[in-house]
């Protein structure tokens, strides 16, 4: 039997956990034939790494930024394995690129494009334990690249895919969770949740697995398991939406705090020039969320649209542009909002959920900049001030 087994960062933080995780993927050895382990950088090594390249400017290069980034893994692969080969279990450790994993795209947030496997299927063949670098490639350039927050994820599942194998994602959290428990401390843990849910709530902000990740599980039909490094099989399981035991109405509340709204003012109503703003946002890798429009005085129109607050500097050379070619636009910008979304397939055949978070807003006075819905999900932009007494409200009313 074939597993890929994906540790995060926590996980193996220090050299005592990187010990014990040796230990553990030793005894899976004996119970699984065949294991490909994918691991994070160190602990926050990859924060600190951004931190140093910001030392230097605040707008590093993107190429070298990944050249960068991509040691914190390498680091992480070759002293597990170094643990491996010391308790007398033959292992070998693997870059993205050696792995074989072909990205495209733009560098910071690359997407997986192939896996060449042949390179892993020799060393399981030789009865080694594979040690992957997760978050990383090579393109068609040859260049390193990283696949962004959460890559490390989307690396496992896709080697998951590859090998043919099942897949198990350990952090520092047992499961998933209704609400983030940092958030909400009564919330549930849910053993299963369907993968239409799990790619909703990553989407709008939660942090526990990265939406490509999940794309690629259902895609592929991959269970995917996510639990506590070391512990017991009591986390949750991501599986088809006819394999969820229990339909809620609601599953899940999503939090993202990652979000900035810009308002675009004095625009003239003409199709032509709005879609020429959005090809300029699009073109400088601007990822456009909640879109409003309101119309203003004569042939005006005001837009509002959010994009992730990590995205900014992109945008501003965006802005620049839209500016060149609106002179008379305005355009203003606020990041003192966050983005509270509530995800549940049982949305489709139930109506009333978008009515009863408005009488929860009316009645704490939390007021909503924008609304957008799909047919499993409701999400509201509001002040960071009222997202306690949002998320509580919110939580008791569904039982979250």
């Amino acid at each position: 039997m074939r597993i890929v087994q994906k540790y995060g960062g926590t996980s193996v933080g220090s050299i005592e956990k990187i010990k014990n995780i040796a230990d553990h993927i030793i005894k899976m050895k004996n119970e699984h034939n065949e294991i490909v382990v994918v691991v994070s950088a160190m602990g926050k090594m990859t924060d600190e790494l951004i931190r140093k390249a910001k030392q230097i400017t605040n707008n590093p290069n993107r190429r070298e930024l990944d050249m960068l980034l991509s040691t914190g893994e390498q680091q992480t692969i070759a002293l597990l394995t170094i643990a491996l080969n010391h308790k007398g279990q033959p292992a070998i450790s693997l870059t993205g690129s050696q792995a074989g994993i072909v990205t495209t795209g733009t560098h910071t947030k690359s997407k997986i494009k192939n896996i060449n496997k042949e390179r892993i299927e020799a060393h399981l063949k030789e009865g080694k334990i594979v040690i992957v670098a997760g978050f990383q490639g090579i393109n068609e350039n040859g260049d390193i690249t990283t696949l962004g927050r959460g890559g490390s994820d989307t690396s496992a599942v896709a080697l998951a895919a590859a090998l043919n194998a099942t897949c198990e994602i350990y952090t520092d959290v047992d499961g998933i969770y209704s609400v983030d428990p940092r958030e909400y401390k009564e919330a549930k843990k849910l053993e299963e949740i369907s993968y239409e849910e799990m790619m909703e709530m990553s989407n709008l902000g939660a942090g526990v697995m990265e939406v490509r990740a999940v794309e690629l599980g259902k895609k592929y039909n991959i269970p995917i398991y996510v639990g506590k490094s070391l512990c017991q099989n009591n986390g949750t399981y991501i599986v088809e939406r006819e394999q969820v035991m229990e339909q809620k109405l609601i599953t899940g509340l999503s939090i993202n705090e990652n979000a900035l709204m810009v308002n675009l003012l004095n625009l003239e109503n003409e199709p032509k020039k709005i879609a020429y703003i959005f090809s300029v946002l699009g073109a400088n890798d601007v990822n456009v969320d909640m879109i409003s429009q309101s119309m203003s005085n004569g042939n005006k129109i005001d837009i509002s649209f959010t994009c992730p607050l990590t995205e900014e500097d992109l945008l501003d050379k965006a802005i620049v542009l839209i500016k060149e070619h609106h002179p008379n636009i305005q355009i203003s910008k606020k990041s003192d909002i966050i983005k509270v979304s509530v995800v549940g397939v049982g949305m489709i055949s139930h109506s009333g959920v978008a009515a009863k978070i408005f009488d929860i807003f009316a009645e704490n006075n939390i007021s909503f900049y924008q609304i957008t819905t799909s047919e499993i999900s409701i999400s509201f932009t509001i002040d960071k001030e009222n997202k306690s007494k949002a998320v509580e409200n919110i939580a008791k009313a569904f039982n979250l």
